[in-house]
Protein backbone atom coordinates (compact mmCIF):
# COMPACT_ATOMS: atom_id res chain seq x y z
CA UNK A 1 0.00 0.00 0.00
CA UNK A 2 1.23 3.52 -0.75
CA UNK A 3 1.92 6.12 1.94
CA UNK A 4 -1.23 7.97 0.86
CA UNK A 5 -3.18 4.76 1.16
CA UNK A 6 -1.98 4.26 4.71
CA UNK A 7 -2.90 7.89 5.49
CA UNK A 8 -6.47 7.18 4.38
CA UNK A 9 -6.69 4.06 6.53
CA UNK A 10 -5.17 5.81 9.53
CA UNK A 11 -7.48 8.78 9.05
CA UNK A 12 -10.48 6.44 9.32
CA UNK A 13 -9.04 4.91 12.48
CA UNK A 14 -8.29 8.29 14.07
CA UNK A 15 -11.69 9.68 13.14
CA UNK A 16 -13.24 6.71 14.89
CA UNK A 17 -11.73 7.94 18.14
CA UNK A 18 -14.27 10.72 18.44
CA UNK A 19 -16.98 8.38 19.70
CA UNK A 20 -19.39 8.50 21.26
CA UNK A 21 -21.48 11.51 20.42
CA UNK A 22 -24.05 13.18 16.98
CA UNK A 23 -26.23 15.85 17.24
CA UNK A 24 -29.87 16.23 16.70
CA UNK A 25 -31.06 19.71 17.48
CA UNK A 26 -30.85 20.37 21.19
CA UNK A 27 -34.07 21.28 22.99
CA UNK A 28 -34.55 24.94 23.83
CA UNK A 29 -33.65 26.13 27.32
CA UNK A 30 -36.25 25.77 30.03
CA UNK A 31 -37.55 29.09 31.37
CA UNK A 32 -38.62 27.82 34.78
CA UNK A 33 -36.41 30.58 36.13
CA UNK A 34 -36.37 34.05 34.65
CA UNK A 35 -32.59 34.12 34.35
CA UNK A 36 -30.29 31.35 35.55
CA UNK A 37 -27.34 32.16 37.75
CA UNK A 38 -25.24 29.69 35.75
CA UNK A 39 -25.75 28.67 32.11
CA UNK A 40 -23.90 25.46 31.23
CA UNK A 41 -23.28 24.76 27.54
CA UNK A 42 -22.34 21.09 27.13
CA UNK A 43 -21.04 19.91 23.74
CA UNK A 44 -21.27 16.12 23.22
CA UNK A 45 -18.72 14.15 21.24
CA UNK A 46 -19.10 12.56 17.83
CA UNK A 47 -22.25 10.52 17.20
CA UNK A 48 -24.04 11.72 20.34
CA UNK A 49 -27.05 14.01 20.59
CA UNK A 50 -29.06 16.07 23.03
CA UNK A 51 -31.23 13.13 24.13
CA UNK A 52 -28.19 10.87 24.60
CA UNK A 53 -25.17 13.11 25.34
CA UNK A 54 -23.00 10.31 26.74
CA UNK A 55 -20.84 11.11 29.76
CA UNK A 56 -21.90 14.76 29.70
CA UNK A 57 -25.27 13.66 31.12
CA UNK A 58 -23.54 12.61 34.34
CA UNK A 59 -21.30 15.69 34.27
CA UNK A 60 -24.28 18.07 34.22
CA UNK A 61 -27.15 16.20 35.89
CA UNK A 62 -28.60 17.68 39.08
CA UNK A 63 -26.75 20.99 39.26
CA UNK A 64 -29.66 22.75 40.94
CA UNK A 65 -32.65 24.96 40.10
CA UNK A 66 -30.62 28.11 39.47
CA UNK A 67 -28.49 26.41 36.81
CA UNK A 68 -29.65 25.87 33.24
CA UNK A 69 -27.95 23.16 31.17
CA UNK A 70 -28.16 23.16 27.38
CA UNK A 71 -26.70 20.33 25.27
CA UNK A 72 -25.44 21.94 22.08
CA UNK A 73 -26.81 20.44 18.88
CA UNK A 74 -24.52 20.05 15.85
CA UNK A 75 -23.83 17.44 13.17
CA UNK A 76 -21.23 15.67 15.37
CA UNK A 77 -19.94 13.69 12.41
CA UNK A 78 -16.49 12.95 11.06
CA UNK A 79 -16.78 11.44 7.57
CA UNK A 80 -17.94 13.08 4.31
CA UNK A 81 -20.59 10.39 3.75
CA UNK A 82 -22.20 11.27 7.09
CA UNK A 83 -23.06 14.75 5.86
CA UNK A 84 -20.24 16.83 7.33
CA UNK A 85 -16.53 16.17 7.61
CA UNK A 86 -14.85 16.69 10.97
CA UNK A 87 -13.70 20.26 10.37
CA UNK A 88 -17.12 21.42 9.23
CA UNK A 89 -18.91 19.57 12.04
CA UNK A 90 -16.66 21.13 14.67
CA UNK A 91 -17.08 24.60 13.15
CA UNK A 92 -20.85 24.15 13.43
CA UNK A 93 -20.47 23.25 17.12
CA UNK A 94 -18.35 26.36 17.71
CA UNK A 95 -20.90 28.59 15.95
CA UNK A 96 -23.89 27.06 17.74
CA UNK A 97 -22.24 27.31 21.15
CA UNK A 98 -21.30 30.94 20.59
CA UNK A 99 -24.79 31.76 19.34
CA UNK A 100 -26.49 30.16 22.35
CA UNK A 101 -24.16 31.97 24.74
CA UNK A 102 -24.75 35.36 23.12
CA UNK A 103 -28.52 34.86 23.11
CA UNK A 104 -28.53 34.05 26.81
CA UNK A 105 -26.20 36.90 27.76
CA UNK A 106 -28.27 39.39 25.75
CA UNK A 107 -31.36 38.35 27.69
CA UNK A 108 -29.61 37.78 31.03
CA UNK A 109 -26.41 39.85 31.22
CA UNK A 110 -25.75 38.86 34.86
CA UNK A 111 -25.76 35.13 34.07
CA UNK A 112 -22.39 33.38 34.17
CA UNK A 113 -21.37 30.84 31.53
CA UNK A 114 -19.72 27.46 31.94
CA UNK A 115 -18.63 25.50 28.87
CA UNK A 116 -17.81 21.80 28.81
CA UNK A 117 -17.25 19.25 26.08
CA UNK A 118 -16.07 15.74 25.39
CA UNK A 119 -13.93 14.56 22.45
CA UNK A 120 -15.01 16.50 19.32
CA UNK A 121 -17.16 18.53 21.69
CA UNK A 122 -14.07 19.35 23.77
CA UNK A 123 -12.30 20.38 20.57
CA UNK A 124 -15.12 22.84 19.86
CA UNK A 125 -15.47 24.00 23.47
CA UNK A 126 -11.74 24.68 23.66
CA UNK A 127 -11.87 26.73 20.48
CA UNK A 128 -14.78 28.78 21.84
CA UNK A 129 -12.86 29.37 25.07
CA UNK A 130 -9.73 30.38 23.17
CA UNK A 131 -11.70 32.88 21.09
CA UNK A 132 -13.23 34.41 24.23
CA UNK A 133 -10.05 34.33 26.26
CA UNK A 134 -8.01 36.14 23.64
CA UNK A 135 -10.59 38.85 23.00
CA UNK A 136 -11.69 37.60 19.58
CA UNK A 137 -15.33 36.98 20.53
CA UNK A 138 -18.27 39.20 21.45
CA UNK A 139 -18.36 37.44 24.83
CA UNK A 140 -16.21 38.95 27.59
CA UNK A 141 -13.83 36.66 29.51
CA UNK A 142 -15.34 37.79 32.82
CA UNK A 143 -18.68 36.34 31.72
CA UNK A 144 -17.23 32.81 31.73
CA UNK A 145 -16.95 31.07 35.09
CA UNK A 146 -15.37 27.79 33.96
CA UNK A 147 -14.37 25.62 31.01
CA UNK A 148 -13.95 21.85 31.44
CA UNK A 149 -12.56 19.82 28.54
CA UNK A 150 -12.52 16.01 28.50
CA UNK A 151 -10.31 14.30 25.89
CA UNK A 152 -9.53 17.47 23.96
CA UNK A 153 -7.70 16.68 20.68
CA UNK A 154 -6.01 20.08 20.85
CA UNK A 155 -4.81 19.74 24.42
CA UNK A 156 -1.59 21.62 25.11
CA UNK A 157 1.02 20.89 27.76
CA UNK A 158 0.41 24.51 28.86
CA UNK A 159 -3.24 23.81 29.73
CA UNK A 160 -4.34 23.25 33.34
CA UNK A 161 -4.29 19.46 33.48
CA UNK A 162 -6.39 17.53 35.98
CA UNK A 163 -4.84 14.14 36.71
CA UNK A 164 -1.44 12.56 36.03
CA UNK A 165 1.21 14.39 34.02
CA UNK A 166 1.36 13.63 30.30
CA UNK A 167 4.20 13.72 27.81
CA UNK A 168 2.18 14.14 24.60
CA UNK A 169 -0.34 16.67 23.37
CA UNK A 170 -3.58 16.55 21.38
CA UNK A 171 -3.56 14.76 18.03
CA UNK A 172 -4.70 17.96 16.28
CA UNK A 173 -1.91 20.10 17.72
CA UNK A 174 -2.14 22.65 20.56
CA UNK A 175 -4.01 25.92 20.12
CA UNK A 176 -1.65 28.63 18.96
CA UNK A 177 -3.07 31.37 21.20
CA UNK A 178 -3.77 29.32 24.30
CA UNK A 179 -6.72 30.29 26.49
CA UNK A 180 -5.65 33.85 27.25
CA UNK A 181 -7.68 35.43 30.05
CA UNK A 182 -9.57 32.17 30.54
CA UNK A 183 -6.43 30.17 31.32
CA UNK A 184 -7.04 30.19 35.06
CA UNK A 185 -10.63 28.91 34.80
CA UNK A 186 -10.02 26.33 32.06
CA UNK A 187 -9.21 22.72 32.99
CA UNK A 188 -8.51 19.74 30.78
CA UNK A 189 -8.78 16.02 31.55
CA UNK A 190 -7.01 13.33 29.52
CA UNK A 191 -6.35 9.68 30.30
CA UNK A 192 -2.66 8.87 29.71
CA UNK A 193 -3.45 6.13 27.19
CA UNK A 194 -6.02 8.21 25.27
CA UNK A 195 -4.14 8.89 22.04
CA UNK A 196 -6.76 11.38 20.94
CA UNK A 197 -5.66 13.90 23.58
CA UNK A 198 -2.21 12.48 24.41
CA UNK A 199 -0.39 11.75 21.15
CA UNK A 200 3.37 11.23 21.56
CA UNK A 201 5.22 14.00 19.75
CA UNK A 202 7.16 11.48 17.65
CA UNK A 203 3.96 9.93 16.23
CA UNK A 204 4.26 12.06 13.11
CA UNK A 205 1.88 10.05 10.94
CA UNK A 206 -0.80 10.38 13.62
CA UNK A 207 -0.13 14.09 14.00
CA UNK A 208 -0.39 14.57 10.22
CA UNK A 209 -3.74 12.77 10.17
CA UNK A 210 -4.92 14.88 13.13
CA UNK A 211 -3.83 17.98 11.24
CA UNK A 212 -5.75 16.85 8.15
CA UNK A 213 -8.88 16.30 10.27
CA UNK A 214 -8.64 19.78 11.79
CA UNK A 215 -8.13 21.40 8.39
CA UNK A 216 -10.71 19.29 6.54
CA UNK A 217 -12.95 22.37 6.30
CA UNK A 218 -10.66 25.29 7.16
CA UNK A 219 -11.94 28.10 9.37
CA UNK A 220 -10.46 31.44 8.21
CA UNK A 221 -9.77 32.65 11.75
CA UNK A 222 -7.75 29.48 12.42
CA UNK A 223 -5.30 29.87 9.52
CA UNK A 224 -2.49 30.95 11.84
CA UNK A 225 -3.08 27.84 13.95
CA UNK A 226 -2.98 25.58 10.89
CA UNK A 227 0.27 27.09 9.64
CA UNK A 228 1.88 26.87 13.07
CA UNK A 229 1.09 23.17 13.47
CA UNK A 230 2.23 22.34 9.93
CA UNK A 231 5.49 24.20 10.50
CA UNK A 232 5.96 22.49 13.87
CA UNK A 233 5.55 19.01 12.37
CA UNK A 234 7.87 19.75 9.46
CA UNK A 235 10.43 21.51 11.65
CA UNK A 236 10.59 18.62 14.11
CA UNK A 237 10.93 16.10 11.29
CA UNK A 238 13.78 18.03 9.69
CA UNK A 239 15.49 18.37 13.06
CA UNK A 240 15.49 14.59 13.38
CA UNK A 241 17.77 14.18 10.39
CA UNK A 242 17.02 16.46 7.49
CA UNK A 243 14.77 15.71 4.54
CA UNK A 244 15.54 12.00 4.77
CA UNK A 245 13.86 11.85 8.17
CA UNK A 246 10.62 13.08 6.63
CA UNK A 247 10.46 10.06 4.34
CA UNK A 248 11.29 7.64 7.13
CA UNK A 249 8.75 9.04 9.56
CA UNK A 250 5.86 8.96 7.07
CA UNK A 251 6.85 5.64 5.49
CA UNK A 252 4.56 2.67 5.08
CA UNK A 253 6.37 0.94 7.93
CA UNK A 254 5.78 3.77 10.39
CA UNK A 255 2.16 4.06 9.27
CA UNK A 256 1.65 0.34 9.86
CA UNK A 257 3.17 0.60 13.33
CA UNK A 258 0.88 3.44 14.31
CA UNK A 259 -2.20 1.74 12.86
CA UNK A 260 -1.43 -1.26 15.06
CA UNK A 261 -1.05 1.01 18.08
CA UNK A 262 -4.36 2.73 17.31
CA UNK A 263 -6.17 -0.58 16.86
CA UNK A 264 -4.98 -1.65 20.30
CA UNK A 265 -6.03 1.72 21.68
CA UNK A 266 -9.53 1.45 20.19
CA UNK A 267 -9.97 -2.06 21.55
CA UNK A 268 -8.91 -0.89 25.02
CA UNK A 269 -11.93 1.41 25.40
CA UNK A 270 -9.80 4.06 27.12
CA UNK A 271 -11.36 6.93 25.18
CA UNK A 272 -14.90 5.99 26.18
CA UNK A 273 -14.24 5.13 29.82
CA UNK A 274 -13.79 8.48 31.55
CA UNK A 275 -16.39 7.49 34.13
CA UNK A 276 -13.81 4.99 35.43
CA UNK A 277 -10.61 6.99 34.87
CA UNK A 278 -9.48 8.40 38.22
CA UNK A 279 -7.86 11.82 38.29
CA UNK A 280 -7.32 11.48 42.05
CA UNK A 281 -7.86 8.61 44.49
CA UNK A 282 -11.57 7.82 44.46
CA UNK A 283 -12.40 10.68 42.06
CA UNK A 284 -13.23 9.87 38.44
CA UNK A 285 -12.93 12.33 35.57
CA UNK A 286 -16.71 12.59 35.44
CA UNK A 287 -16.87 13.16 39.21
CA UNK A 288 -14.28 15.94 39.00
CA UNK A 289 -16.06 17.69 36.13
CA UNK A 290 -19.40 17.47 37.91
CA UNK A 291 -17.94 18.74 41.19
CA UNK A 292 -16.39 21.70 39.38
CA UNK A 293 -19.71 22.74 37.90
CA UNK A 294 -21.64 21.97 41.08
CA UNK A 295 -19.32 24.24 43.07
CA UNK A 296 -20.05 27.05 40.61
CA UNK A 297 -23.77 26.39 40.80
CA UNK A 298 -23.62 26.71 44.60
CA UNK A 299 -21.45 29.82 44.60
CA UNK A 300 -23.76 31.67 42.22
CA UNK A 301 -26.94 31.10 44.19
Amino acid sequence: MTVRGWFVVLAVVVAGLVMPATAAAAPGPSHRTNCPDLYVLAIPGTWANASDPGILRDVTDGLGPRTLVHFVGYDATAFPWEGAIYGRSKAQAVANTTGLALTMLHRCPATKLAITGYSQGADAAGDVAAEIGTGRAAIRPDQVAAVVLISDPRRSHKDNLVGPRLAGQGSGGPRLTGMGWLSAVTHTICAPRDLYCNTPRDYYVTRIVGYLAETSDPTPSQMGQYHAEANAILGELLAKGGIGAVGREVSDQRARQQIIVFNRFLQSGVHTNYAAFQVAPGVSAVDWAYNRLAALATSHR
